[in-house]
């Protein structure tokens, strides 16, 4: 059964400032502090969905992914893992964008559904999606956004 992790936070900086940060599906190594590179694969564009990104992650392992889905008007996008040294399979993980109309900030929603491999600890595989991968790259962001 796929285990899911969701994460919420709030940026402080309007929707259209922070949508193009995700929209560009090469420029994650651009704010994450996990990110070490990332590149586009072979006939891969930053806004196609169908394109595969492969990140180099700090301090090692890589992820290659691919873009499921783009969608301007809801300012969301999906993808999928579809080859890591992580132990987890079936990943497929989504961002949603909301402006909040009151302060300016941007409510960022950001969460996977994967499965772990026999022997790996889906809790500590949980901790770092939702702490390491997730929350630390949105308070990165809501960082580099608010200078």
């Amino acid at each position: 059964m796929p285990h899911t992790v969701y994460t919420s936070a709030i940026v402080q900086a309007p929707l259209a400032k922070v949508w193009p940060q995700f929209r560009d599906f090469n420029g994650l190594a651009g704010w994450h502090p996990g990110i070490a590179q990332s590149r586009l694969e072979e006939g891969g564009r930053h806004d196609a969905v169908g394109s595969v990104r492969y990140l180099s992650l700090k301090p090692s392992g890589f992820v290659r992914e691919q873009l499921l889905m783009l969608d301007d008007p809801g300012t969301a996008l999906r993808y999928s893992i579809i080859e890591t040294d992580l132990p987890m399979r079936d990943y497929v993980a989504g961002v949603t964008l909301t402006a909040i109309t009151e302060s300016g900030a941007t409510l960022v929603e950001w969460w996977a559904d994967f499965r772990v491999e026999d022997g790996a600890d889906l809790q500590a595989v949980a901790t770092a999606v939702g702490q390491g991968v997730f929350a630390a790259g949105l308070a990165a962001l809501d960082e580099k956004l608010r200078g």
